[in-house]
């Protein structure tokens, strides 16, 4: 089984320095997340590093013109506005931030296990998605 880390598990482990679990991949938006937020928050040399080294060993899933179709589903679901999969009853419509829609996207276009440590991605689990909640180190990037 795959399992697609979420941007905010990939930089506890540049935190850590740690190796990734195996079976790991990564959204390319994922990518483009830690480098933006490396440059604003002016990483050093070290984590720059540490982010290239992990970007380099670990597969990194693309957006392709199938992916579109789940990133519909999922903000349309999201929304409350799909007539396919309605919310259940007592959950009410969500924004979701757009990168994360892309990464929970790709984890459903890929069949793989999503590892996060936030509940942004909670109410998805109703059209399919796997979350694995892992616990975090706490510190600020």
């Amino acid at each position: 089984m795959v399992r697609l880390l979420d941007t905010n598990v990939l930089i506890d482990a540049i935190r850590r320095q740690s190796d990734l679990l195996p079976y790991s991949a990564i959204s390319i938006v994922t990518v483009a997340e830690l480098k933006a937020l490396a440059a604003k928050r002016n990483w050093g040399y070290q984590k720059r590093l540490i982010l290239e080294k992990i970007v380099s060993q670990i597969p990194i899933f693309g957006i392709e013109i199938g992916l579109t179709d789940v990133y519909a589903t999922v903000d349309t679901y999201s929304q409350g506005a799909s007539l396919s999969d309605p919310l259940p009853p007592g959950t009410s419509a969500r924004n979701m931030g757009k990168n994360d829609i892309w990464i929970a996207a790709t984890a459903l276009f890929y069949d793989a296990e999503l590892l996060t440590s936030d509940n942004d991605f909670d109410h998805l689990s109703a059209i399919g998605l796997r979350l694995i909640k892992v616990p975090l180190t706490g510190k600020p990037a």
